[in-house]
């Protein structure tokens, strides 16, 4: 319950000194909590980064190492239903680049896509390349060779290669705002009649993309959901929570320092109220004790209870992740024992509110393999009691509320009076 007080301390032992009465718009109390306004206590989000790289595996489509030109062996890092590659003598690219036709002789599906590691739902990316004409003549050289390319959240943007010309585009750009984590990027030929060696050639495709901004807002209680991934297809997190666990070394947790934080939960009330009604000033020692614990979105969202469980290999790889971020060990639960002096004016009213120091940490399991198509990704998210940022204790007092002093008002509860034990006393009267 609120008290319209002033904060009288933080420490333990600190003295308590009477002041005015607090508005209402400092602390407010919802469901027996004391909560700090807004500008003191609730988390922001912070601004953006600058932008900056992506990894995109292949990207210049150079692995495996050619057979032939024209080799048909699978695409590294890639989804592609039939990869035709060109030597770099015989894509001719300015920088003695290989290239991919996007036309498909074996299959109607003439896409090629990869999922951006390490990219946010949110992130503006931009994706950059070079295209050409593949083996076109007459018409369909004149013309130019149509196709597109998506990314997951963004606009479908259709684009052609130079009409008439067999010299490479450079830098042709797109841009998108992710709609998932690790979004995926789709190049696709449109073209569907002709000769198949006649298509739109892609080389050097490059990504960088601006972080979205940190929301502190997200509750320790509403975590956001685990995904998991292998390659560039979507997995089931049980699945990927699974191999990780199955042995020590299988994963390893690597903690994303730029959606980790610590930071202040809200304040709560620990213990009991402690009401003086009497007239006189009260002084005591209270001893408190308060716990925290640990949340994680496995166990949140997915039921998978894994992470807390100290001896399953999942726990041990994601404590050695944070322990190797941040050189402090990951605390699954606290408990902290405190002795408040109080002192308690006449007709008030004391209480105790905790606001502890949390930790949210935020980032990826990866496989230990050294195929990108064959790695499993597992993205969990811990929220915890922080080694890093101290408890805050508040001792407050107050003015009782109206109930509280009709407590304080009511007569001495006493047995029911007997006969004749309102009448005076006389001499003759004796105790037999």
């Amino acid at each position: 319950m609120t008290r319209p007080r002033s904060l009288q301390h933080r420490t333990a032992r600190a003295s308590v000194r009477r002041r005015p009465a607090f508005t209402a718009t400092v602390f407010a109390a919802v469901a027996g909590t004391v909560l700090a306004a807004a500008a003191t206590t609730a988390p922001t989000a912070t601004a953006a980064e600058p932008a900056r790289s992506v990894p995109v595996i292949n990207g210049d489509f150079t692995e495996p190492s050619f057979t032939a030109s024209g080799s048909g062996d699978k695409l590294r890092g890639w989804t592609v239903q039939y990869p035709y590659r060109l030597l770099p003598a015989d894509a001719a690219h300015p920088d003695n680049l290989p290239a991919l036709l996007l036309r498909n002789k074996r299959a109607t599906d003439q896409s090629v896509s990869q999922r951006l590691r390490g990219v946010r739902t949110g992130a503006k990316v931009t994706i950059t390349f070079d295209d050409n004409t593949g083996a076109c003549t007459g018409a369909q050289l004149a013309n130019g060779q149509p196709y597109t390319l998506q990314g997951s959240g963004g606009p479908q943007q259709k684009i052609t290669t130079d009409p008439g010309s067999t010299d490479w585009h450079r830098g042709r750009t797109y841009t998108f705002t992710a709609g998932e984590n690790e979004p995926l990027i789709t190049f696709a030929s449109t073209q569907t009649t002709g000769r198949w060696e006649c298509g739109p050639l892609i080389a050097k495709v490059r990504a960088t993309h601006v972080p979205p901004l940190v929301d502190k807002t997200v509750p320790k209680n509403r975590l956001p959901a685990p995904e998991a991934f292998e390659g560039n297809n979507r997995i089931d997190t049980r699945t990927a929570a699974d191999h990780c666990a199955s042995a020590r070394n299988n994963c390893t947790y690597t903690v994303d320092s730029t959606y980790s934080y610590t930071y202040y939960d809200k304040a709560r009330i620990i213990g009991e109220t402690y009401l003086n009604c009497t007239r006189n000033t009260v002084e005591h020692d209270r001893p408190v004790r308060f716990t925290g614990r640990s949340q994680d979105n496995l166990s949140q969202q997915a039921g998978i209870d894994r992470l807390p469980n100290l001896k399953d290999n999942l726990n041990q790889q994601f404590e050695t992740g944070v322990t190797k971020s941040s050189s402090e060990p990951w605390r699954w639960t606290t408990t902290a024992d405190r002795k408040i002096h109080e002192i308690i004016e006449a007709g008030e009213a004391s209480w105790i509110e905790a606001q502890p120091g949390r930790q949210r940490t935020d980032g990826w399991f990866t496989s230990d393999t050294d195929d990108p198509d064959k790695q499993i990704r597992l993205y969990v998210v811990a929220d915890g009691p922080s080694p890093l940022v101290p408890d805050r204790i508040y001792q407050r007092t107050g003015p009782m509320t109206s109930a509280e002093q009709q407590r304080c008002r009511s007569d001495r509860p006493t047995a029911p009076t007997p006969v004749d034990a309102d009448a005076p006393a006389s001499a003759t009267d004796r105790d037999d």
